[in-house]
C-alpha cells in the first residue's frame, strides 16, 4: 500500500487572512505521543479544536490508538503523522517474530542507551527492527489513511540504525517528511538556564545524528522544517518560555513540539504535560502568533510546496 501525501488543511479560521498574506515565518505545533492513553488523545484533540495544535505524531501499537484514529477522523484538520517506537514502548508485530528485540508482552527496552547501543552493534536486531518499523508504517495508513511526515519516540528515529531504515521506507511508502531534532541550544540557553550541561550534550548528540539524516534525505527528496524547538526544554515548558520563541521565530518553517495531556478523572497526568494544555489552549500564545505575523501550517502543506519546488 502507498502512502499519498494527504491534503490536510489548516483552520481557515486561524490565523486571519490578513495575516496569511504578509507572512513569511510558518509555525508547525506538534504533540507527540497520541495514542499513548485517554489523557494525551483527550489533549491533543482539545489542543487542535480550541488551540494552535495543528498536527500529532501517533503511537500505532499503544492500547488507545483507535480512539486517537477516531479523534483524527473527526478532526481533519489535524496533521497525524508517525511517532516510530523502537525503546519505552510496544511492537505492532507478535513478539515471537520480532524477539528478542521485544520481551515476551511485545515491549521495546526502557533504557535508551543500551537501546541505542544495541541496535547499533546487532545486525539481528535491526533486521528484525526493519520488519517492525515496515508494521508500524502499514498499521498508522491502516489507522489513519495518509502518512505525511513521521518522527520517532524519545527522536529514535535519527539513529544511524534506525534512520536508516525509516528514510528508505519514508521513499518506498512516498512519505514526503522527517523531523530534524537540531534545536538552537544557545537560543534555548539564553531563556533557561536550567540542566544546562544536559541540553549542552542532547544538542551535540542530535545535532550530530541530525545532519547524517539530513544528508540522506536530501538524496532521496525528503523534507524537513528548517527549525525546531521542544527538544532541550521538553518536560520543562511554560507560558513564559514558549511566548519568548515565538517572538524569536525566524523565517522559513518551524515545529514546535509538545507532550500534552489532560486530567480527565483517571490517573492524572504530570504537571507539566498539564500546562502544556493551557499553553496550546491559551489566547497570549494565540495573540503572540497572530501578532509576529506568523502562519500556522502542517506537514501536508510542508510536503506539497516541496512537491511544487
Amino acid at each position: 500500500m502507498l502512502a499519498k501525501c494527504a491534503h490536510v488543511p489548516v483552520r481557515s479560521s486561524w490565523p486571519p487572512d490578513e495575516s496569511r498574506l504578509r507572512a513569511v515565518k510558518e509555525l508547525i505545533v506538534n504533540a507527540d505521543d497520541f495514542g499513548l492513553s485517554p489523557e494525551v488523545n483527550a489533549a491533543v484533540a482539545r489542543a487542535h479544536r480550541e488551540g494552535i495544535l495543528t498536527s500529532a505524531s501517533l503511537m500505532v501499537a499503544e492500547p488507545h490508538c483507535g480512539e486517537a484514529a477516531r479523534i483524527a477522523r473527526d478532526n481533519p484538520g489535524l496533521d497525524v503523522g508517525l511517532h516510530a517506537v523502537v525503546c519505552r514502548g510496544r511492537s505492532v508485530r507478535p513478539p515471537a517474530e520480532i524477539a528478542p528485540v521485544v520481551d515476551a508482552l511485545g515491549r521495546f527496552p526502557d533504557n535508551p542507551v543500551l537501546a541505542g547501543l544495541r541496535w547499533f552493534f546487532d545486525r539481528n536486531a535491526r533486521e528484525r527492527l526493519a520488519s517492525e518499523l515496515r508494521a508500524q508504517v502499514e498499521k498508522h495508513l491502516e489507522l489513519v489513511g495518509y502518512l505525511n511526515h513521521i518522527d520517532g519516540h524519545l527522536n529514535f528515529h535519527v539513529h544511524p540504525a534506525i534512520a536508516d531504515i525509516l528514510v528508505e521506507l519514508a521513499v518506498e511508502f512516498k512519505v514526503p517528511c522527517l523531523r530534524l531534532p537540531r534545536e538552537r541550544v544557545m537560543t534555548t540557553l539564553g531563556l533557561r538556564r536550567d540542566h544546562a550541561a544536559r541540553k549542552a550534550v542532547e544538542a551535540l548528540i542530535f545535532r550530530t545524528l541530525s545532519r547524517r539524516t539530513r544528508r540522506m534525505m536530501r538524496e532521496r527528496g525528503l523534507v524537513s522544517t528548517d527549525w525546531l524547538f521542544g527538544l532541550h526544554q521538553s518536560g520543562h515548558l511554560d507560558h513564559g518560555y514558549i511566548l519568548a520563541i515565538i517572538g524569536r521565530l525566524d523565517e522559513g518553517t518551524t515545529e514546535l513540539y509538545f507532550h500534552p495531556a489532560m486530567d480527565i478523572g483517571g490517573t492524572p497526568p504530570s504537571p507539566g504535560a498539564q500546562i502544556e494544555v493551557d499553553i496550546l489552549t491559551s489566547p497570549r500564545v494565540r495573540d503572540a502568533i497572530a501578532g509576529g505575523a506568523i502562519k500556522l501550517t502542517n506537514f501536508a502543506a510542508l510536503a506539497n510546496r516541496g512537491a511544487r519546488n
